[in-house]
């Protein structure tokens, strides 16, 4: 009778169920999985996060027909002879209708935009409509002819009509004197006042529904030369007709609204396919021809935006890879640790089979048949929590199926891997326990320093980083090389497991001086002395994610510093708002922030150290400032000037300098720079001289003068005079001052339109991604702390049993596991901490997202996070030992030594 194969042999057929007997195992496997799930499966979750952010936030920067898929139509309403093409010309054109029709067979609602204009992409244009007014005389300037759903209902109503007709703006009805039922003439049609609505650049403006329009009716430019007045038709028959009859042509427009606040990259992309489908379907072309007059008008901005939202998430895996990875890597080393625990729980069982002939393969087999439904469970609670933290913590809830997808496939690879690792150690514990006999010396492979290849693998990726940029610009968005991250972590990496390897060497001397100490410090070092693997192993596990959890906080606190500054820099302070326009200071400027005005000027070539142009001249920034206003609202560093600010503007009131007004700059050498304001002479000495000062918005140096000394600067000078209001408070409040003061077309600055504009979007939400992995990766040296524990029990508890009988007090035994836990968590976290101080200082001074904004990277050390992580590691070893000691109380003397006999 041949004999079955050990998988069908009860210890493998009743493993699945077996291994949920040892509650402690099952623990361990089920929370170690659950750790290494959501490592890996965090990672491409955020990035599909990040990158639907990205689109979410461009398009939120953008007006709403930017996110849009739209067909549409710029072509002919009448043929050569002025004829309509379409009926009587009140009828909406046959294509038009078919384009509609494609949208709905697509399962889209699409609304109709009409317009004598080019409407539909950047730039909107006016063809100009001319009209008559009730005499037949010609009205002094053309019109553009507008027609929307819903157009009326986002208007201020001056004066409403009843019935079909045009609704015109109140500026253009009182300078032509026109009135509701007035007849006006559009060629040979005509069409009656039907209201009269107050002027959008004056009323409206600011409204979502005309942001994509606000070049038809605001010249922001310059106010003195407005565009066009826009007609608004009551409906899309009274728009064909007068079109057709004065201008000839219209462009139409077939658009989709969506919801920008919720639309993934991939919803995004399939609008796109939709788009390109019915307008391929349409056959017309997307330029002019001599052959073609008729165009196709496409959405052509929401593609740029899904790409750039795509090259924003390539330039975070540069940071988030490698983190992810480190912390998937500690995590598997925590699993496997878990395998190494199952194998001393089953160890009386392990040698049974091995004393029968079964070896260290099949007795892997039964490890992972016991520990697979544990792993399993775990690895679906970690892929649950991962979707939970990018949930809580991701820049968007809005992620594209394939993400979801591949974090579901990353946590099955992160079970195989986990699972296999597990069992690996496990067999080969399984293994040193029935076939080394107790004392045999560690073999060879324990002896390299296997570590050594890791600090090699640093070393290469540092030199590779010599002939490479740390960060590049791609398109204007900056691109972290994964090197520059992945280096100091291997580093890291290397470094903490030859520092274990070496201070437990030093073990065997501290067990002889530790014989002349105290019962708790002898007992606990030889403890730690007689198990030296396991207690390197515990060593590197609390070196390791101390290590990276203070770089990793440490980087993510400088960073977002410098950035924080950058911004600060670009701006000026909070927030400002700039006009062109004229007004008066009134009490209420005063009170939002601080008035200053920016001129274009130069100076002389070789006055900064470079060159100039080909007058021998360079461009400089000119703000013109109340000193101490400025001072007490400019953001500020102290990083950026040896004095402060100030004492910086406390200078611009100092006396001339043989008439020279004094100066102070940014980039200039200090002496007589020969500072223009445009064409305008100004007599300067520059005084006193900054790193950074702020409101620097681009590479020219910055020179700050006071505007009370400042000479008057007459407009033909050109210095293009921009007043700008800078505030640490509400912008709304900065911008209301000005309206009151009588600003128009008033921009305003803020941090979040700097971030999106200078390419920061994507770098701020890694940093609270690469944070709360930090801090997971910190659990990991908690659960490696207690796996250490219940691997050590039994020995530990069979000692305290022996000691007991000898003598031993329960307070110096608990005294011994309080020195030898905390010892360990104090080395592993001074260890770490050294590492992590090494590692910053090789990293943070390339990690700059933008080397065209000032300031360069700062150093901002989280101490207060650092010092509360050493705390809870110290605390958590003393709970620990808590645990321990009330375990060894709880344990059954004879039970122990039956078992250890």
């Amino acid at each position: 009778m041949s004999r079955p194969p050990l998988w069908r042999l009860p210890p493998w057929t009743r493993a699945p169920l077996l291994g949920l007997r040892q509650p402690a195992a099952v623990v361990a496997v089920l929370v170690t999985s659950a750790i290494l799930a959501c490592a890996v499966a965090s990672a491409p979750l955020f990035l599909s996060s990040a990158r639907s952010a990205a689109l979410q936030q461009q398009l939120s920067q953008r007006c709403d027909e930017v996110a849009r898929p739209q067909s549409g139509i710029t072509s002919s309403l009448v043929d050569e002879h002025g004829t309509p093409l379409d009926g009587d010309g009140s009828t909406r054109p046959a294509t038009d209708d078919a384009l509609l029709q494609a949208w709905a067979d697509a399962g889209k609602t699409a609304e109709p935009v009409l317009a004598t204009a080019s409407i539909g992409a950047a730039g909107a244009r006016s063809y100009g409509v001319l009209a008559s007014g009730p005499d037949g005389a010609a009205l002094s300037e053309p019109f553009t002819l507008f027609q929307r759903p819903a157009a009326l209902d986002h208007v201020d109503v001056v004066q409403r009509g009843d019935g079909a007709g045009v609704w015109v703006p109140d500026t253009v009805a009182e300078a032509e004197s026109l009135s509701v039922g007035d007849v006006l003439g559009f060629g040979n049609q005509q069409a009656p006042v039907a209201g009269i609505y107050r002027d959008l650049a004056v009323a409206n403006a600011d409204d979502p529904y005309w942001c994509d329009y606000r070049l038809l009716f605001l010249n922001e430019a310059s106010a003195n030369t407005p565009p066009p007045a826009m007609l608004l038709t009551t409906d899309e028959s009274t728009f064909y007709r007068l079109a057709a009859a004065t201008v000839g042509g219209a462009t139409r427009l077939q658009q989709v609204p969506v919801d920008a606040s919720s639309l993934s990259v991939s919803d995004a992309r399939g609008l796109l396919r939709t788009q390109q489908r019915i307008v391929a379907a349409s056959g017309l072309p997307l330029r002019f021809s001599p052959t073609a007059d008729a165009v196709a008008v496409p959405n052509d901005r929401l593609g740029d935006v899904v790409d750039r939202a795509t090259l924003i998430e390539s330039g975070l895996r540069g940071p988030v890879v490698p983190v992810a990875v480190a912390g998937a890597l500690l995590a598997l080393v925590l699993v496997a640790s878990a395998g190494s625990f199952w194998a001393d729980r089953r160890a009386t069982e392990v040698r049974l089979l091995a004393a029968r002939g079964v070896g260290p393969v099949p007795l892997a087999g039964k490890a992972a048949l016991e520990l697979g439904l544990p792993a399993l469970a775990g690895v679906a609670l970690g892929w649950a929590a991962a979707r939970l933290l990018i949930a809580v913590l991701g820049p968007s809830d809005d992620l594209d199926p394939g993400a979801t997808t591949a974090a579901g496939w990353t946590a099955v690879a992160a079970f195989a891997g986990g699972l296999t690792a597990a069992a690996a150690v496990a067999g080969l514990r399984a293994r040193g326990t029935a076939e080394r006999p107790l004392g045999t010396a560690l073999r060879w492979p324990s002896r390299v320093p296997w570590e050594l290849a890791l600090l090699l693998g640093a070393g290469w990726c540092w030199l590779a980083l010599q002939t490479r940029d740390a960060v590049v610009s791609v398109g204007n968005v900056a691109q972290v090389n994964g090197l520059l991250v992945a280096f100091p972590l291997l580093a890291i990496a290397g470094s903490a497991v030859l520092l274990g390897r070496l201070v437990t060497a030093l073990l065997p001397r501290l067990r002889q001086w530790a014989g002349r100490r105290s019962p708790a410090v002898f007992l606990a070092l030889n403890r730690l002395a007689a198990a030296r693997l396991a207690t390197a192993t515990l060593l590197v596990g609390v070196t390791l994610p101390v290590a990276v959890l203070a770089y990793t906080a440490t980087l993510t606190a400088a960073s977002q510093t410098t950035l924080d500054a950058k911004v600060g820099v670009q701006i000026g302070a909070g927030a400002a708002a700039t006009t062109v326009t004229r007004f008066e200071v009134t009490p209420a400027i005063e009170a939002a922030g601080t008035l200053l005005v920016r001129y274009d000027g130069s100076v002389a070539a070789g006055a900064d150290g470079g060159g100039g142009d080909s007058s021998g001249r360079r461009n400089v920034q000119v703000l013109a400032v109340d000193p101490d206003e400025f001072a007490r609202t400019a953001f500020w560093d102290d990083s950026f000037a040896d004095e402060s600010l100030p004492e910086l503007t406390a200078a611009l009131r100092g006396p001339t300098v043989d008439g020279r007004l004094p100066v102070v700059a940014a980039g200039l050498p200090t002496g007589d720079p020969d500072l223009r304001l445009g064409s305008q002479a100004v007599p300067a000495e520059v005084v006193a001289t900054a790193r950074v000062l702020p409101g620097r918005r681009s590479d020219s140096p910055v020179v700050l003068v006071e505007a009370d000394r400042l000479p008057q600067i007459p407009r033909i000078a050109g210095a293009a005079p921009t007043s700008e209001l800078w505030t640490n408070g509400d912008p709304g409040a900065a911008i209301d001052a000005l309206t009151g003061a009588g600003a128009r077309s008033i921009r305003t600055l803020t941090p979040d339109s700097v971030q999106e504009s200078a390419n920061f979007l994507g770098i701020t939400w890694t940093f609270g991604y690469l944070s709360a992995l930090a801090v997971f990766v910190g659990v990991i040296a908690i659960g490696g702390l207690l796996l250490y524990l219940e691997a050590r029990s039994r020995s530990r508890v069979s000692g305290y049993v022996m000691a007991r009988r000898l003598g031993l007090t329960r307070a110096a035994h608990l005294r011994s596991l309080l020195v030898e836990l905390a010892g360990v968590a104090v080395a592993g976290l001074l260890l770490g901490g050294v590492l992590a101080a090494g590692a910053v200082a090789l990293v943070y001074r390339r990690l700059d997202v933008d080397r065209l904004r000032p300031p360069t990277p700062l150093l901002d050390v989280p101490w207060s996070a650092l010092a509360l992580s050493a705390v809870v590691v110290v605390i958590v070893a003393g709970l620990a030992a808590l645990y321990a000691q009330r375990a060894a109380d709880r344990a059954d003397p004879a039970t122990v030594l039956r078992q250890d006999a």
